[in-house]
């Protein structure tokens, strides 16, 4: 059966066995894009996973490249790893405690290989999903609106939402309503306004099913050169990114939720030219629209503002943060720069950008951003974690 570890996927073709029911064994996996591979069970001592992944084929490297980022990265500490189709033992919410790329068994010739122990921190009848929020109004702010909304988006699939002010012994309670319910490209995403709620600085409580987790998820992605995310083949041709500092060579940046996706091209030695796209997700449609963004080949602005930069400091289930670094290359202002603070949270339609020490937003960068920013002044200030149950007990 096919087994995913948040949004890292086994496809089911390259599973041979399913023997994944006990809890407790030490598990050694083995599959191919696309290809024929093995689950084999090595023992049944250890409480921990014992997970060995052997990739081959012509997406190989930046497959394992991907589940080796996502064992080790910090903002996705604690993570499902179950079973697709069906439940399993097995089936909970794990920590890697070591990541390398020695396999416990042979690995196949010209096989990638990703080595990883798990240890169980607990399943779905002992933990709660728990998004924290924290709403603040930074300063420097931005200049694109001024609504006072702290949007929290939550999978709609989720049950049971609750919001307590505390994830130790709570003394207050609520059942939160949702003010706007928006289709992203793989689910739909409820979104709470945690300024309106009863309880100040609301923690918001749900349990959703394992497979479905990360599905909504704000993320980042390497294109690795291809225009589109999937090959002629039909197959996932980008890259999940989860490391804050992946190398990403000669492939575009996208950082995406399923509402809006960013594309940014940064510039290299080989190739000075920088870009940066936009598109929305139309739900009707099925499909992502350009963003028509000013430029300054149009004539739309004084200014030729290129990205130059993109530090990306925060890769979580709630958020993706970064730095962006823009260039003036021409015009008005060529040889200015300036770096703007961005984050794209899940269930967001828009981009929240802030200014930094460099000042206020030149205006035609201001121009060039302003048709994907938030209007919102206040930062939600959401971080998911899992929640013992046992410590928000009535």
């Amino acid at each position: 059966m096919t087994r995913r570890y948040y949004r890292s996927e086994v496809p089911e073709s390259s599973l041979a066995s399913n023997r994944l029911d006990a809890a407790r064994s030490r598990l050694s996996r083995q599959g191919a894009l696309g290809g024929s591979g093995r689950v084999d069970r090595v023992s049944g001592e250890s409480p921990d996973i014992r997970l060995d992944v052997d990739y081959r084929g012509r997406y190989a490297e930046r497959i394992a490249r991907e589940l080796r980022e996502v064992l080790s990265a910090p903002g996705i500490e604690k993570a499902p790893f179950a079973t697709v189709e069906a439940k399993q033992d097995a089936d909970a919410y794990y920590t890697a405690e070591l990541v390398d790329d020695e396999p416990a068994m042979v690995q196949a010739p010209g096989a990638i290989s990703v080595g990883a122990n798990l240890v169980e921190v607990g399943t779905r009848n002992t933990h709660w999903v728990g998004v924290d929020t924290a709403p603040s109004q930074p300063d420097p702010g931005h200049p694109f609106g001024n609504g006072t909304d702290a949007l929290v988006g939550i999978p709609a699939d989720a049950r049971r939402v609750q919001i307590v002010d505390s994830t130790s012994e709570p003394t207050q309670r609520d059942q939160p309503i949702p003010v706007a319910t928006v289709t992203a490209e793989h689910g739909d995403v409820d979104l709470y306004d945690a300024s309106a709620e009863s309880i100040d600085e609301p923690i918001y409580l749900f349990d959703l099913e394992y497979d479905p987790q990360g599905d909504v998820d704000p993320g980042v992605w390497d294109t690795y050169g291809n225009a589109s995310i999937l090959d002629s083949d039909d197959v996932v041709a980008w890259g999940r990114v989860f490391d804050t500092g992946h190398d990403f060579g000669d492939g575009e940046l996208v950082i995406e939720n399923g509402l809006l996706r960013l594309r940014i091209d940064e510039p290299t030695n080989a190739d000075a030219t920088a870009t940066l796209e936009a598109e929305t997700y139309d739900a009707g449609a099925d499909s992502w629209t350009a963003v028509d963004l000013p430029a300054y080949q149009d004539g739309d602005l004084d200014t030729d503002w290129q990205p130059a930069d993109v530090d990306l400091t925060r890769i979580s289930q709630a958020r993706v943060a970064a730095q962006i670094e823009f260039s003036a290359e021409a015009g008005t202002n060529a040889g200015d720069t300036y770096a703007a603070d961005a984050q794209l949270d899940r269930g967001r339609e828009a981009l929240f950008v802030t200014e930094t020490s460099d000042g206020e937003l030149p205006p035609d960068l201001e121009a060039l951003l302003a048709p994907i920013a938030a209007t919102s002044v206040v930062d939600p200030g959401v971080e998911q974690a899992l929640v013992a149950r046992e410590e928000v007990r009535r």
